[in-house]
């Protein structure tokens, strides 16, 4: 990859990631506006957790970036079935956490 496309690349995904904290931002202002310092917008936060967290989980990378390589592993070294189990195992857990 050439600097010029490294380069464009970042701008691309900052601008992006900028037009996203603006809209959140925007988001907040309009919720604070609407409902205010209430036990509506305490539901809202609470119900807007789980989304959230499964959202930063799967969306952002963090799990792919420790379960690739797993999973990769346990294939190459222990075969479909023991991949099965893995992927059991993990959506699992995952069941008993949310």
């Amino acid at each position: 990859m050439t600097t010029e496309k490294m380069v464009r690349s970042g701008v691309t995904v900052g601008g992006w990631t900028l037009g996203s904290r603006v809209l959140g931002l925007v988001r907040d202002i309009v919720l604070a506006n609407a409902v205010g310092a209430s036990s509506g917008a305490d539901a809202f936060f609470v119900a807007f957790k789980i989304p959230n967290f499964l959202r930063r989980l799967f969306g952002e990378g963090a799990f792919a970036q420790a379960f690739v390589p797993v999973f990769s592993e346990t294939r190459e070294k222990e075969g479909e079935a023991s991949v099965q189990q893995l992927i059991n195992q993990v959506a699992g857990r995952f069941g008993l956490i949310l």
